[in-house]
Formats: structure tokens, C-alpha cells, sequence
């Protein structure tokens, strides 16, 4: 019986038959979930900030705060907008090439060059939230150890977001050196 199995599975392989337009469909870069996925990150993000610069200036008293808190805050929000949509179009950007190999590797450098840039926007912007909501603070103890924690949070975030560049830097490395063990 399992022959006969095994034939009729054989007569019925070719009957899904896919049109060239399907095929291609499935495989175009911008279907695929991880990229629809940082997509909708970008835009959410995106429209969060740009509302954010809206409504901070009457909402957070940004009248009451010096000069240089706004225009840092507004510098550092612009520039990590600027910095997620290059990493998108960074991450989008087909590898291509005749040698596959280099390809990675170029897609690799620009991948590691996107993750210090990334993390320096963060460390900008994180620092620039900082700056902006305690330049007209008058500290005691209690919001000094306020901001203490505040401070450790964010050191927190930027370490996990640097841990997660590396795992995909070493992961994409890792691709890299595989095609140097085949040669």
C-alpha cells in the first residue's frame, strides 16, 4: 500500500499549481512578518513622537523650561525618528550582488553601523528627557533618588537594546562565517 500511496502523492504534487504573480508575491522582501512587524513599530513610534512634540510644549510646561532642555529634547526626538526610518530602509535594502558572501558582509557592516548609531540616538534622546523634565527642579533627597531610578531604568533599556543588536549582529555573523567554512 505504500506504493500506491507514494504514486498517488506523486499524480497529486503538481496540481497546486502557482501563477508567477503568487510566486513572486511570497517571495517579496516587504510580506515578510519581521518586517511587517518593524514597520508597524516605525509608524506607531513615528506618530507617538511626532504627537509628543505637538503637545509637550503646553503639557509639560516647555514655556517654563530654558531654551537649550526644548531644543535638545526637540533635536534628539527628531534625530531618533530619523535614525529608526534610515534603520528601516537599512534593514529593507536587498542584499545584492554577484557574491552572495560580500553581499552579507556589506549588509553586515551596515547592520553593525546602524546599531551604534541606534544606540547612540537612544542614549541622546534618553538623556535629552532627562535634561528637559529636571532643568527647572529645585532637589532634594527624595527627588534626587527619583532620578536615580529614572537614570537606572533607562541604563537598563539602552543594555537590553544593545543585547538584542548583538544577538542579531552575532547572528548575522554567524551567517557570514558558515559561507567561509563552505569555500
Amino acid at each position: 500500500m505504500e506504493l500506491k500511496d507514494l504514486k498517488s502523492d506523486w499524480q497529486k504534487a503538481g496540481e497546486s499549481f502557482k501563477s508567477e504573480a503568487d510566486l513572486l508575491k511570497m517571495t517579496k522582501v516587504m510580506n515578510h512578518p519581521s518586517l511587517k512587524r518593524i514597520r508597524t513599530k516605525l509608524i506607531f513610534e513615528t506618530i507617538s513622537f511626532l504627537f509628543f512634540l505637538v503637545v509637550y510644549y503646553d503639557w509639560f510646561d516647555g514655556d517654563k523650561k530654558p531654551m537649550y532642555a526644548n531644543a535638545l529634547l526637540v533635536g534628539s526626538l527628531l534625530l531618533f525618528i530619523v535614525n529608526d526610518v534610515i534603520g528601516y530602509v537599512s534593514v529593507v535594502k536587498r542584499i545584492s550582488g554577484l557574491d552572495l558572501k560580500i553581499s552579507l558582509e556589506r549588509y553586515l557592516t551596515r547592520i553593525k553601523q546602524l546599531a551604534v548609531y541606534s544606540l547612540i540616538c537612544s542614549v541622546l534622546y534618553s538623556l535629552s528627557i532627562l535634561v528637559f523634565f529636571s532643568s527647572v527642579i529645585h532637589f532634594t533627597r527624595e527627588r534626587s533618588f527619583l532620578l536615580l531610578g529614572m537614570a537606572i531604568v533607562l541604563i537598563q533599556m539602552l543594555l537590553w537594546s544593545r543585547r538584542i543588536w548583538s544577538n542579531w549582529i552575532k547572528h548575522l555573523q554567524k551567517q557570514v562565517n558558515d559561507f567561509e567554512l563552505n569555500e
